[in-house]
Order: C-alpha cells, then structure tokens, then sequence
C-alpha cells in the first residue's frame, strides 16, 4: 500500500504541480562550477569556467543564487558541453579498457526519502578525448529536485580506498595534497532554462478542477467538489457525498496536521488512487456501489470494461455519458462504441498489450545468446532483439486494422521488418534504416506467419540451441491451445549429445520409450522438429554442424509434411482449432478471467457466425466486444 501510495503521489504532483493560476517566471540558470557536491576537492578540480570530476558518483552543482532546486515543476532544457581528459594519466584499470569515457545525466529528489531518492539516470552522452561536444535536450524536473551529472564508467572505488592507495604510493600523487588525477570528465558548460510548457493551464489541470481557474482550496464546497469529481473518474461510477466523505475528513486531518490545503489535497488525492475502487475492476454491484448478484453488467461496469479491453484506460468522456444514460446496453451503440474504439489511436495499446501476452513477448531476451559467442553478434546488433517484438506486434496491429483472416497468423506472404530484420531473414530491403516497411517475402526466405518471426523463434529456444519439444510445446499451448501435461518428476531431462555423434531425433526417440511420455511427444515432437531450419535467433539454417543435418519431417493429424510450409498447410486446412484459441485468449483478456464451460458455448456460436468470412480478426473482435462474453459477468 505505502508503494501505491508514493507511486500515486510522485503522478499527481507532476500533474498537479502548482498551487497557483499563473505560470512560474522562466529563468535561465548557469551552475556554479566552484560549488559541487557529491565528489571531494581531492578527486575533482573546479574553477569559475569548468569542472573535472575522476571518480564515479553522482555530482550535484548549486546555481548563482546557492540554489540547487527546481523551484517550480516543469519542462526544463539542458544543456552541457564536456570531454573527456587525463585518459593516459593512471593505469587502465582508473578508466574504461576501451570505448568512449561516459557522461551521465539525471535527477535526484532533495531531502525526501521517497521512490526517486536514489536518483534517475536519464541520460548518457559518449565523449571524446579533449574534444568538447555540446548535448541539448529537454526533460521534466519536479519541485524540489535537480539535475546531477556523473561520470557513468568512471572508477568504482570508494574514495577512501583511493585515497590510502595514494598513501601507499601504489598510486602517484602531487606532493602537496595528494590529490588524484586520473582519467576524467571536464565539464565546461551546464545551463538550465525554463521551466516550460505547452500550455497554460495545462491539461492535467482541468482534467482535475474542471476548470481553467484553480478553485480556493480553503473552501469546504470547493473541496468536496474536486474529490467527488476525481472519485467519479477514479471509481469509474458516479459516488454519492457519503462515499467520499472519508476522503475530505482525510484531506482536513493532513492540513490540520501542517500541509497546505494544495498538499493535503494530493494526498487525498493519492489516497484514492492506492483504494480497492481504483486498483481493481469492481463488478457486481450498483451504480451506487452496493453488491448486487446480477450477471449483466451494469452500464459503467460494461464501459469500464469495454473501455480497459480495447483502449486500456478508462472511459472517455463519451462513454462516461452513455453509461450515466444507460444507453451503452442497448446493442446498437455497444456495436457502434465498440467500432469507435477500434478506430481511436487507443487500440495500439490493445494490439501491443495482448500480442505480448497471448504469445508470451513478454519471455523475449529472457534467455540471450552470449554476447561473446561470435555466431550469434547479428542478435545484439541494431537493437535486434525490440525489432523482433514489433515486428510481431505491427503484423498484429495490421490484422485488426484491416480485418485480415486470422489463417494469415499461421502463414502469409508479407511481415513488417526493419534493415536489421531484413539482413537477419536473408531479404531485400528498401527503406530508412530505423524504419519498419510492409515487405512481400520471396518464396525462398521461407518466412511468413507467426511461425516465421524471429520473436518466436528466439523466444523459444534458449540462446545456445533449440529444442523440438520447447517449439512443439509452443505451437500446442500459444498457438493452438492444447497445452499438454507436465512432464513426469521421475523422468530426467534430455542431455544434449556434445559430441554430435547423437541427433536430435535420436535422442527424442529414446525419451519417448516411456510410456508417460509417450502420448505427449507424439504431439510436441512433429511441430518442434518442423522449425528446427531455424537457429535459436531464427536464421534459416540447413544443419546443426559439418556432421549433422537439420530433420524437419513428421506427421500432424495423421498427415506427413516434409517441413513447416508444408506443416503450415495443414494447419491452414483445419483453421478452427487455431481460431477458437485466438477467440479464448481475446475473450479472456477482455473478462479478466478464465472462460467457463457456459461461456464457450458462446465461443462456438461465434466461430459458427465467423467461418463464412474466413474468420477475419477485426470481425471477431466486434462479435466478443457485443456478445455475453463481454456484456456479463
């Protein structure tokens, strides 16, 4: 709760950051190089035009006025200009063995122990050696904090330690105060300006007051109508006086105990934010708050909940009004509410958030290759491994926006790669190099459908090798939803043949000579030994060695396939399975909850609607957002 609390407070006094009508006065603040903090005289030199800082920790500087912070929140540009000096003054262990010495920025909270006292690390800028680059940017800095810098790989060793190594002439010294010079960070310009807005007042604070104006806190009504207006928003559903009135003794009791009414009312506020109304989805009960054993939902209830489905927040102004109505239960403006939200830019939180939880995306990096093992460097190139998620994560966005058929997860001729991707699959590409373009793959990449994307491919193997029964039992439990059983305690786990003297199949079919086992690699194996042509970062490949050759046949349903497009068709010519699985993960993701066995009764009467049009993504989206498995509890 106290978590909760400190997160919700640390939001809402960035949203609510002033207590007054008018915008803080701009300023432009030069620091003080002779005041620093953070790092002793001994190990930084400082005069009126720069600073050096040789060790590690965070350097805090004071402006003109003995000020170090922000006294007013809000967006502040930065700028530095820095090189880096002494590279050759110690030995290599004072710096980094190689690339760039670093220069980081970020913000710490003065004097409050709270989540951001530690301090953030925003920023981190390579420098040349006794070349001086200028860095510009913007960032938010709350009241009462302020920028630090800090030399990011400088050395790590306390001062104390330094300073006896220098004592003990291991280390050189100036004679007359011992002082260390050792690689470093010089700092010749740190200028802050702002703060700035876009607005005025902004729009955090109307969403808040309601208003342009900030109401006279010290005024009981003006209170009361803040927090009913902010628990009508945070609760989702319209609160009565008696609701709140905990909350206004709780906002009374905080000024009585020494905040300001503009404080106090943050921690009301805050307070709100950390309650069981707002943390979790209430169902069953009254526009008034009380239980109640309906199954339907009721009108804010069914537009929270459609709302958090498609848009993941809650509802807009549009819906708020249709539930107070009522009118959000009548099918028709569910339907047209429903085609709204797909619509809204809102639904690419959708797309992202549900690709990633119905393909475990969320597992991708879990396992990396070794950074070290030359075979695998195209894997750490480019931001290789977030390429690989958005790829994922565009191809289903693209599904839902255009209503494609959901046969097209399985296999398709077409995905959105970016020029590390398009290296990575063997392709050409056409494009800016940070940008992701829709690409037609040529037959011979052998790419296409889920089953072809390096996010798959690489989540699903551990980083040094693939295993069939990790893949199979992907594509059975992700794709298809027919988990099969935990594997057996007293069985023991596969050991690779190191030696390559042993296949892979080989080996499975020894595990198999059990009979708990049996049944289960029956239906793992084929489908993990159809994507063995790819590495465990998804490039094509044709063997495991010099000695060895990649196996990609097997037998699903009965039928023989040579390899995965051949699998892919067999799976595209019995579509259901895989589409009653997508309905299931998208239902369930909506409910909240498990389905029941009543409710897949209405998953099959929804597939039944949708196999005449090729059961196209979008279509099956509209029918679970107006059907009982979003309309009832």
């Amino acid at each position: 709760l106290i978590e909760y609390m400190q997160a919700a407070q640390k939001a809402l006094r960035q949203a609510l950051f002033s207590a007054g009508s008018n915008p803080p006065p701009k300023q432009t603040i030069d620091v003080n190089f002779k005041k620093i903090e953070g790092v002793a005289n001994r190990y930084s030199d400082r005069d009126d035009k720069s600073a050096v800082i040789r060790v590690g920790g965070k350097s805090k500087f004071y402006d003109g006025t003995g000020q170090r912070t922000m006294q007013a929140a809000g967006r502040y540009r930065i700028t530095l200009t820095a090189c880096g000096v002494d590279r050759d003054r110690y030995p290599s262990r004072f710096a980094p063995e190689s690339g760039p010495l670093i220069l980081g920025f970020g913000i710490l909270q003065d004097g409050v122990e709270a989540l951001s006292t530690s301090g953030k690390l925003l920023k981190a800028f390579e420098l040349k050696d006794n070349e001086d680059q200028t860095f510009t940017f913007d960032t938010w800095i709350e009241k009462g904090h302020f920028p630090y810098i800090n030399f990011e790989n400088g050395h790590p060793k306390p001062i104390v330690q330094i300073r006896a190594l220098i004592r003990r002439k291991k280390l050189p010294a100036t004679a007359s105060n011992e002082k260390f010079h050792g690689p470093g960070i010089k700092l010749s310009q740190f200028k802050i300006e702002g703060p700035f807005y876009d607005q005025w007042p902004p729009a955090s604070f109307r969403a808040v007051y309601g208003s342009d104006i900030i109401p006279n806190l010290t005024d009981p009504a003006a209170r009361s109508a803040v927090v009913q207006r902010f628990a009508r928003r945070a609760f989702r559903r319209p609160v009565q006086l008696a609701e709140i009135q905990p909350y206004l003794t709780f906002c009374e009791a905080k000024h009585a105990a020494g905040s300001e009414w503009h404080e106090a009312l943050i921690d009301t506020l805050a307070a709100m934010m950390a309650s069981v109304d707002f943390l979790y989805i209430v169902e069953g009960a009254s526009p008034q708050g009380k239980p109640t054993n309906a199954k339907a939902l009721n009108p804010h209830e069914l537009a929270a909940r459609l709302s958090y489905f498609l848009g993941s927040s809650l509802p807009d102004a549009e819906l708020s009004a249709l539930a107070d109505s009522g009118r959000i239960l009548e099918p028709a403006v569910l339907a047209a509410q429903t085609e709204r939200m797909m619509r809204h830019p809102g639904i690419q939180r959708f797309c992202d958030s549900f690709a990633d939880q119905w393909l475990s995306l969320d597992t991708l990096g879990a396992m990396p290759p070794d950074i070290k093992d030359r075979q695998f460097k195209a894997y750490f190139k480019d931001d290789l491994e977030a390429a690989m998620r958005q790829e994922t994560q565009l191809f289903f966005r693209n599904a839902l926006v255009q209503n494609r058929p959901v046969r097209e997860f399985i296999d398709s001729d077409y995905s959105f790669v970016n020029e590390g991707l398009a290296e990575l699959y063997g392709i050409p590409f056409k494009g800016r190099r940070d940008e992701f373009v829709r690409v037609v793959f040529p037959p011979e990449a052998k790419r296409g459908g889920l089953l072809g994307q390096g996010s798959i491919l690489a989540l699903t193997s551990n980083g040094v090798e693939t295993s069939p029964v990790v893949r199979g039992h992907w594509v059975l439990s992700e794709l298809l939803g027919t988990p099969p059983p935990p594997a057996p305690k007293e069985v023991p786990a596969l050991v690779p043949d190191l030696n390559g003297s042993t296949t892979v199949r080989q080996l499975l079919d020894k595990h198999r000579t059990d009979a708990s086992c049996a049944e289960c690699h029956r239906q793992m194996d084929p489908l993990g030994f159809s994507l063995e042509s790819y590495d465990p970062i998804g490039r094509l490949r044709s063997s495991y060695s010099k000695t060895m050759r990649v196996e990609t046949d097997g037998n699903y349903k009965g039928r023989p396939f040579a390899d995965v497009a051949e699998l892919k068709k067999i799976m595209q010519a019995d579509l259901r399975p895989f589409a009653r699985n997508l309905v299931i993960r998208i239902a369930e993701y909506a409910k909240g909850r498990q389905l029941t066995a009543a409710d897949l009764t209405t998953v099959d009467a929804l597939l039944n609607q949708s196999a005449a049009t090729d059961y196209r993504l979008r279509d099956l989206v509209t029918r679970i957002a107006t059907s009982e498995l979003l309309t009832t509890r």
